[in-house]
């Protein structure tokens, strides 16, 4: 295992790296939700016959603190100073994106096993943890290009392998699009295919296709006024289906076997079976964005792959980082 290396934030500033409290995860924009609470809270406001409502937070699950140390920094991206930290050595970088509402410290239990064989950056997107929100936008491009100047003022070595859990996989997405030159691999965490609300209405008739039609609608257009990546949620999803070809990169998706389970039992059985049979198919399509994607299933976990069994997803980045520096040296 890579050895502990002293924190460290700007000069002369010295102090232990992210670890979790409620108030990191519960601080960030009031957008710390995953899809399946979004779809349960608006199922309930459907069922009460009262219009959809954005749903609190969820409460976080529990990360341990991280098993390695690493450096932290504030980077002035143009416009926003944004809080990151640096852990491991050696290339390609891995580069790890949090899903809405998660700060860097959601990805403490993959670091040590991810630091062991690669240089290693999480960042607290503008308004999350940290880092500031300042006046810029805080849609999924936006988030791509922070993350690129970000990452060229750290100096870590390119190319970069992108993981992205959840909303972070659509800025991943954008990412690879707008900077294929230094992309080198992909790896999507229980993200979404851009088409999965279109795809699943298909699949419903009748009461359940008008269930699900109110629920979504809040998020299929972009406020006058946004603020938060909720907000931005609609121009986020257009700018993935216009975001042109991604590069020919080792690409791997991670779906959690249980996908598209467990939804509110508002719909009538047909219809919840229809919907995790849509989930698991656009997942597939998901994997298809690249040719020679590959689809992982893992068993027993939730939406928080990362977190409820880590070696599920260190184990395919670092072999897609092995895969790359082998492909360098020929």
């Amino acid at each position: 295992m890579t050895p502990a290396r002293s924190a460290r934030s700007s000069p002369g500033t010295a102090r232990a790296l992210d670890r979790p409290t409620d108030g990191d995860y519960l601080r960030p924009m009031k957008t710390s939700w995953l899809a399946s609470a979004v779809l349960a809270a608006a199922a309930l406001a459907w069922s009460q016959s009262q219009p959809p409502a954005p749903p609190p937070p969820p409460a976080a699950p529990r990360v341990p603190p991280p098993a390695v140390e690493g450096t932290e920094r504030m980077i002035d991206v143009g416009g926003r100073r944004l809080h990151c930290a640096v852990y491991g050595s050696g290339g390609p970088t891995v580069v790890l994106v949090s899903g809405f509402g998660a700060p860097q410290s959601y990805w403490n239990p993959v670091l040590a096993g991810l630091a062991e064989a690669a240089t290693v950056v999480t960042h607290d997107r503008a308004g999350y943890g940290r880092s500031e929100r300042g006046d810029l936008p805080v849609h999924g491009r936006q988030a791509a290009d922070d993350l690129h100047v970000l990452l060229g003022k750290l100096g870590v070595p390119k190319p970069y392998l992108v993981v992205g859990h959840s909303y972070g996989g659509r800025i991943a997405l954008l990412f690879a699009a707008a900077y294929p030159a230094d992309t080198a691999g992909l790896v999507l965490e229980e993200a979404s295919h851009p088409d999965l609300p279109d795809a699943q209405l298909a699949a419903l008739t009748g009461e359940d296709r008008e269930k699900l039609a109110a629920m979504i609608a809040p998020y299929r257009t972009t406020p006058p006024d946004p603020r938060t990546e909720v907000d931005y949620m609609a121009t986020t999803v257009e700018q993935v289906r216009r975001s042109g070809p991604l590069p020919r990169v080792p690409f791997v998706v991670i779906t959690a076997a249980s996908r598209g389970l467990g939804l509110p039992p508002v719909f009538s059985p047909e219809g919840q079976a229809k919907l995790a049979d849509a989930a698991m198919a656009m997942q597939k399509k998901l994997a298809d964005l690249i040719p020679g994607g590959e689809h992982i299933l893992v068993e027993g976990v939730g939406h928080n792959v990362h977190v409820d069994k880590p070696e599920a997803v260190v184990a395919p980045v670092l072999a897609m980082a092995a895969r790359i520096r082998a492909e360098a040296a020929k």
